[in-house]
């Protein structure tokens, strides 16, 4: 059976609405500052819980036959 849609599940309610207008105002007035041009960026911390593979330290195209 065919989901209906009625006039309220088209649009956001207005307190959504108000949300994304005051989000839009916070996003422009830190973009007159600078805050999206890469400089004020934090630096990420890698997460541990992410498995790293070990690479070989010698480059394999780079070996050589004595």
């Amino acid at each position: 059976m065919a989901k209906k849609t009625t006039a309220s599940s088209k649009r956001p309610g207005p307190k959504k609405d108000l949300l994304a207008i005051d989000r839009a105002a916070k996003r422009k007035a830190q973009k007159e500052q600078g805050a999206f041009d890469g400089r004020f960026r934090p630096r990420v911390v890698k997460s541990k819980k992410r498995y790293s593979r070990k690479r070989d330290r010698t480059d394999p195209d780079a070996v050589t036959d004595h």
